[in-house]
């Protein structure tokens, strides 16, 4: 598998930036919300994921646990949606080019009854994961987020 991503990034001139392992993004995530109010709701400025911690990281999908320290999430454990690493969607790209974006929902621990929240995780090749937690108009927020090492 690892061998194929190789060959799929070298054939997009994305050979450059070497070859790309995603299962290396396993492990504990850390990072604070976006402060503009144009990308956050339901949010309050300074939320910080603690941790995101990434599990069985490939292309096909993740499994992840996610802890926010307004207690919105609860080491709660993200369920993934199976065939979004079938969709063109999955390597949807925008600001910063993704190497791979990951489609999952869970509730939020804070409201058990209200229906699940949906999020994205992006990998990107700097080391680095962006998370973005929405549920329709009243929560969203981009988290950008380190390895908890650094």
């Amino acid at each position: 598998m690892r061998a194929l991503f190789c060959l799929v990034t070298a054939g997009l001139g994305l050979g450059a930036i070497g070859c790309i392992d995603v299962r290396d993004y396993r492990g504990e995530w850390l990072g604070e919300v976006a402060s503009d109010p144009l990308v956050r709701a339901g949010f309050a400025e300074g939320t910080r994921v603690e941790p995101l911690v990434l599990d069985n990281v490939d292309l096909e999908g993740l499994t992840a646990v996610l802890t926010t320290t307004d207690g919105k999430f609860g080491r709660t454990r993200l369920t993934p949606v199976t065939k979004f690493s079938n969709d063109p969607l999955a390597s949807m790209t925008f600001d910063g080019d993704p190497l791979r974006s990951y489609l999952l929902f869970a509730k939020l621990t804070s409201e058990p009854g209200e229906p699940p929240a949906m999020m994205v995780i992006s990998l990107f090749t700097d080391d680095r994961v962006e998370l973005r937690i929405l549920r329709g108009n009243d929560l969203f927020g981009v988290f950008h987020l380190r390895r908890r090492d650094q």
